[in-house]
């Protein structure tokens, strides 16, 4: 009798254990999907992933772009190249956003 009451124990503290593992899932799956809202929310990346220094934004050619001040890189949005892509549709930006696209399955 004692084994099996055992047994009933331990089946009742793994369940609960599985509960709480899985309510702790729950809830680090809410505060990421919420950090990547306000993420996506701020159009402004808030470091260089190079070298971890805060970019900035910079002005090129009526363009605004995040751009790391030790020179690791230029990051820029889907709206400004865009952008660039229309004014520039005979250089290779444009030919890039206004070719027609091959679609692979």
């Amino acid at each position: 009798m004692d084994d099996s009451k055992d047994r009933l124990g331990k089946k009742l503290q793994e369940r609960e254990k599985a509960a709480e593992d899985s309510w702790i899932a729950e809830q680090e799956k809410a505060k990421l999907e919420k950090l990547r809202r306000e993420q996506a929310a701020s159009s402004h990346p808030a470091i260089c992933p190079k070298c971890a220094a805060p970019l900035r934004w910079v002005r090129h050619h009526g363009v605004c772009v995040d751009e790391c001040p030790n020179g690791h890189g230029v990051w820029i949005a889907t709206e400004e190249i865009e952008t660039l892509a229309q004014r520039e549709r005979d250089g290779w930006v444009g030919r890039y956003f206004f070719q027609p696209k091959l679609v692979t399955d």
